[in-house]
């Protein structure tokens, strides 16, 4: 008999239940994979330099997603036993046994439980290749991946699913158990108007004052450092983020619902009041679980679009610090060809670009320092000679604009301020200078700024130092061995430069010095000799990539689960909500106006959360990227999201509508 009870319960909610097991199945497949790729031959072969690394960030986001995933099926799994409260009250009305109906609660949650697992183990199986080979792909490792799960993670995924099975039915066997117990129906207080349209309009100012905190918290950041301010601010957005939205739901939504009942120009007639009057209880009832999935899917938005935008931009920074895979000036560029005919280096594009060193002086706003320093300026020919993607993080100049390129004080910070009146030893004063960040032949060729001049400019102007920059690609790399590296170790710096500052900047000189100097100071400045950084690029892009790989694991599956939260709340109706639907079909309202009813609540469940989600990450976003590159990537990031969750929404009105229409036979 207890059998056969278990069998109905599970036949009854069947849809519910394998929309739950198909989430489930998900993030067990994702949490095997993430654990699995921590010892997989495959990437140890792969990454060799990077086993440690790998090792201990799988290890650790597989245990943070378990956790995530274990807090989702504890929440998700009370939806089923709300759903069966009558039914167990019912039990017990009949003669059965407390405990008896306890342990059904609790096989019954265990044979759930076990049927999403064995989905799971098969999804990890089947998709751990595919995984394996999208690492790779983002790593930019030409590799094949091999399927391969060691003893210590089916070992970890067999104790994981023994516990997390258990205690998930000892939850859920507590939790009828309190149901049994309290048997007086819950009295809801309802909050009147007065009450919620103040805490709207707070919520509102909250929302408000974190827009301007955020704006404010990107000028403060650089201060992490030496001050608690924005740490306060990020304290204070979460917050007000957070307070803000479930106030904005709780003042607003309902107060805005029962105006739209008392309008006369959308009142309903005849026995449509009845419909309305429903969806909106239901909506009434959902608030909170709007609001957690809005907040939710708002933290998975960003964090994926952050993660993106991050990868992005720390890579052209990367660029333009190392546009050349190998990079020389002319004291060191024959030591490179002549290593380089000893090797296989198939050269795809090299150049050579002729510059000149001169002492400089101006007044720097951001450091309120006057500066005296040398800089190497280049030609607007030779700059515009080189490739387009040297180019493209600078501001653009025609012939007759100069161009100071400085070191940027970091990612977010890569527009930086136009520079005035910069002298120049020799030759006349640079009365306005565009802002650059992206340096020809990289950034570590230089001690300090670059200042791209006209072509007259270059030629009529006197230099301290004349130099030449080489710069080289390969189609796989320079091929240098490891001994041909360490020979080039000796001519790492070409030479050394000390400045003699005097008070005025015709007197002042620059001494070059071969050898290094026994002792250095601020004036004493190093021109590297040569530059390789095709091996470091790549492992950096390989780190970057795995970051981004897992970040989006993470954010994907959060919002798949989130999906499936407002799916089954909208599914699991409880039986006063079934009672009003029947007695809607009872009074004679319309098949059509009832699957009317299904739609809009489907509609409205699904569509709140997107709106405030999109807006809440969009606002952030906009303010930490100023907009550089919403236009073109944030569209998909965003648009994945809208589709992702109108198909979830799709498949709540299909299953929600055939399972009110079998039940109720219309």
């Amino acid at each position: 008999m207890y059998r056969k009870i278990i069998k109905r319960s599970l036949s009854n909610m069947r849809d519910s239940y394998l929309i739950y097991i198909l989430a489930c199945s998900f993030a067990i497949g994702v949490f095997g994979i993430l654990l699995s790729m921590g010892d997989s031959p495959s990437v140890h072969a792969a990454l060799h330099w990077w086993n440690s690394f790998i090792y201990e960030i799988s290890t650790f986001m597989s245990g943070l997603f378990a956790f995530f995933a274990f807090i989702y099926m504890i929440y998700v799994g009370g939806f089923f036993i709300q759903r069966q409260k009558n039914e167990f009250l019912t039990f017990e009305k009949l003669g059965m046994s407390r405990w008896v109906i306890v342990m059904i609660s609790f096989f019954q949650t265990a044979i759930v439980q076990i049927v999403a697992w064995l989905v799971g183990l098969l999804l990890m199986v089947i998709f751990q290749k595919f995984m394996g080979m999208l690492l790779f792909y983002l790593m930019q490792i030409r590799y094949n991946f091999a399927t391969s799960f060691g003893g210590d993670t089916l070992l970890m995924m067999f104790w994981t699913f023994l516990f997390s099975t258990i205690i998930l039915s000892l939850l859920n066997a507590i939790k009828t158990i309190r149901i049994l117990r309290k048997k007086q129906r819950k009295i809801n207080v309802k909050t009147r108007w007065w009450l919620r349209i103040p805490a709207g309009v707070f919520g509102i100012a909250l929302l408000f004052s974190a827009q301007v905190c955020t704006w404010s918290l990107f000028t403060d950041i650089r201060m992490i450092s030496y001050s608690a301010k924005p740490l306060n601010e990020i304290f204070f957005i979460l917050l007000a983020y957070i307070f803000g939205t479930y106030l904005v739901y709780y003042g607003f939504l309902p107060t805005i619902l029962n105006l739209l009942q008392k309008i006369h120009a959308i009142s309903y007639s005849g026995l449509n009041l009845f419909s309305f009057k429903y969806l909106k209880e239901r909506l009434f009832q959902n608030i909170s679980i709007l609001w957690f999935v809005t907040e939710l899917s708002a933290l998975a938005l960003a964090l994926l679009t952050f993660c993106y935008f991050g990868y992005q931009a720390v890579h052209e920074s990367y660029d333009s610090s190392y546009p050349f895979e190998l990079a020389a000036n002319k004291d060191t560029a024959h030591f490179i060809r002549k290593e380089l005919k000893q090797t296989d280096a198939k050269i795809k594009r090299k150049y050579k670009t002729n510059v000149k060193i001169n002492l400089t002086s101006y007044y720097n706003k951001k450091s309120s320092t006057y500066m005296k320093q040398p800089m190497t300026f280049m030609s607007y020919s030779s700059y515009k000679s080189l490739p387009k993607q040297m180019r493209k993080g600078n501001s653009k100049i025609n012939s007759n604009e100069f161009m100071k390129i400085d070191t940027p004080t970091g990612i977010m910070y890569q527009d930086q301020e136009t520079e005035y009146n910069i002298a120049v030893k020799g030759a006349p004063m640079i009365a306005k200078a565009k802002a650059g960040r992206a340096f020809p032949y990289g950034g570590s060729m230089h001690f300090g700024p670059m200042m791209i001049v006209p072509d007259k400019y270059y030629q009529n102007m006197p230099a301290e130092i004349n130099d030449t920059f080489y710069g080289w690609n390969f189609k796989k790399g320079d091929q240098l061995q490891k001994s041909q590296a360490e020979r080039l170790k000796n001519y790492r710096y070409a030479y050394y430069l000390k400045v003699n500052l005097k008070s005025s900047l015709k007197d002042s000189t620059i001494e070059v010095i071969k050898k290094a100097p026994k002792q250095y100071d601020a004036s004493v400045y190093t021109q590297v000799g040569y530059l390789r950084e095709g091996n470091i690029k790549k492992r950096f892009k390989q780190g970057g990539g795995f970051y981004l790989y897992i970040v989006a694991l993470f954010s994907v599956a959060l919002l798949i689960a989130l999906g499936s939260v407002l799916t089954l709340r909208i599914l699991l109706r409880d039986d006063y909500q079934s009672r009003q639907l029947r007695t809607l079909q009872k009074i004679g309202v319309e098949e059509k106006e009832i699957k009317r009813i299904i739609l809009r609540e489907n509609t409205w469940t699904f569509l709140i959360p997107i709106v405030f989600a999109l807006v809440q990450s969009y606002t952030a976003i906009a303010m930490f990227d100023s907009g550089r590159h919403i236009s073109k990537n944030i569209i998909l990031i965003f648009g994945g999201y809208i589709v992702l969750y109108g198909l979830f929404g799709f498949i709540s009105y299909q299953v929600s509508w055939r399972s009110i229409k079998q039940k109720f036979r219309l």
